[in-house]
C-alpha cells in the first residue's frame, strides 16, 4: 500500500493530488459541504480522524482502482522533540500528543463547512498526516528561564495550512486547504502592573 503523507509533491495535471503544506491562503471552494454530521469528539475542531458510519470508502476504492499517479512522496519521518528548551532533563516545556492519522473530515480554511476526505486503502491511496496537539494550552512553560514577574508564559497550539483531496460532491475530487495542528509551542507576554503588585504583596 502506498501511504500518502503530507508532502509538497505535486502530481501534475492528474485529477488526484498528493496533500502537502502550502504557503498561499484563501482558496474558496466551488462546492458546499457534503455532510455536517461528525462524531462528538470532532466537534470544535477543523478535522476529524474518526470514520463516519456512512463513509463511502467502497466508492473511493472503485474511483481510484485504476489510478496511476506520480511516485509516492517519501514517508514523513517522525521528529522526536524531547524539550523545546533544549535540555532533555528539563520538564517545564509544553506537553503534546503526536499521532499519525487518516483524515475523514476537514473544514476548509475560512469556512465552517465539513468536507469529506478521500481515503481509498484498497486502491493504495491513503491520506495520512502528522498531528501534534497540546495537552494543556493553559500550562506555564520555560519556567526555568522565565523567573521574573514581568512576564508570564503559556502553551499555545500552532496550526499550519495543508492541501487535502476531498469529494467534490459531483462524483469527482478536488483539493482544498485546511488548517491542522502541527506544534505546541511556548509563548510569553508581559504581565500587567496590577498582577505584578499582587504577586509582590503575596511575598
Amino acid at each position: 500500500m502506498h501511504v500518502v503523507f503530507a508532502s509538497d509533491v505535486d502530481a501534475g495535471d492528474l485529477p488526484i493530488k498528493y496533500p502537502g503544506p502550502i504557503k498561499t491562503e484563501g482558496l474558496v471552494s466551488r462546492y458546499g459541504g457534503s455532510d455536517d454530521r461528525v462524531p462528538e469528539l470532532c466537534r470544535g475542531k477543523t478535522y476529524c480522524t474518526i470514520m463516519p458510519d456512512d463513509y463511502p470508502e467502497e466508492k473511493y476504492n472503485e474511483m481510484f482502482k485504476a489510478f496511476k499517479g506520480a511516485p509516492p512522496p517519501p514517508a514523513l519521518e517522525e521528529v522526536v522533540i524531547v524539550n523545546r528548551q533544549g535540555d532533555p532533563d528539563d520538564k517545564d516545556d509544553c506537553e503534546s500528543i503526536v499521532t499519525y492519522d487518516r483524515l475523514y473530515k476537514v473544514k476548509e480554511v475560512n469556512k465552517d463547512v465539513w468536507r469529506t476526505v478521500v481515503q481509498a486503502p484498497k486502491s493504495d491511496y491513503v491520506q495520512r498526516v502528522r498531528l501534534e496537539t497540546c495537552k494543556n494550552t493553559e500550562a506555564s512553560c520555560f519556567t526555568n528561564f522565565m523567573s521574573t514577574s514581568q512576564y508570564s508564559t503559556f502553551c499555545k497550539q500552532k496550526f499550519n495550512t495543508w492541501e487535502v483531496v476531498v469529494d467534490d460532491g459531483n462524483g469527482g475530487t478536488e483539493k482544498i486547504k485546511t488548517e491542522l495542528p502541527v506544534c505546541c509551542s511556548c509563548h510569553y507576554k508581559p504581565t500587567s502592573i496590577i498582577s505584578r503588585l499582587q504577586n509582590s504583596n503575596r511575598k
